[in-house]
C-alpha cells in the first residue's frame, strides 16, 4: 500500500471509429482573459491542466550610477622610464599612481586632473626620447663615416 497518497491519470480512451474523443482533464475549466499579471497561462501537461502563479516584488525601482575610471597610463609611463626619458619618465610614473589613488577614492576630478598631466608628462618624455635616440643615431653614423675612415686609412 504505498500507493495510498499517490495521483494518477485518467486512463485513455480507446478510439471507436470516427467519434469524438473526450477531452481529457477536469472537465470546465475557466479561463481568464487576458490572464492577470503574474500568472502563466494554463499548461497541459499529461491530462492534467495546471496553473501556475508567480509571486513579484513591489518596490523601488534601483537607479545605479556607473562612474567611468581616468585612464592612467601606467603602461606608458613605465615604457618611458625605461626607454625614453628618465626624469619625465618618473613623473610621469607618479602622475599615474595619483591617477589610480584617486579612482580607487573616486574622486574623478582629481582623477581626470592626474590622468592628463601623465598623458603630458608621456607625450614629452616619448618626443624627447625619441629626439635623443634619433640624435644619437646620426652621431654614431657620422663616427663612422668620417671619423673612422681618418684613423683606419
Amino acid at each position: 500500500m504505498a500507493d495510498q497518497g499517490a495521483s494518477y491519470p485518467p486512463p485513455a480512451y480507446p478510439d471507436k471509429g470516427g467519434e469524438a474523443q473526450p477531452q481529457q482533464g477536469y472537465g470546465f475549466q475557466p479561463q481568464q482573459y487576458p490572464p492577470q499579471q503574474g500568472q502563466y497561462p494554463p499548461q497541459q501537461q499529461g491530462g492534467f491542466v495546471q496553473m501556475g502563479t508567480t509571486v513579484q516584488m513591489a518596490g523601488q525601482p534601483t537607479m545605479m550610477m556607473v562612474q567611468s575610471r581616468a585612464n592612467d597610463y601606467m603602461g606608458l609611463s613605465i615604457f618611458t622610464l625605461l626607454c625614453c626619458c628618465l626624469p619625465l619618465g618618473i613623473a610621469a610614473i607618479v602622475s599615474s599612481c595619483e591617477t589610480q589613488d584617486a579612482n580607487n577614492a573616486g574622486d574623478i576630478n582629481r582623477a581626470q586632473s592626474a590622468s592628463n598631466r601623465a598623458k603630458l608628462l608621456n607625450y614629452w618624455a616619448l618626443g624627447l626620447g625619441i629626439f635623443f635616440w634619433v640624435i644619437g643615431v646620426i652621431l654614431i653614423i657620422l663616427y663612422f663615416t668620417l671619423f673612422a675612415s681618418i684613423f683606419w686609412g
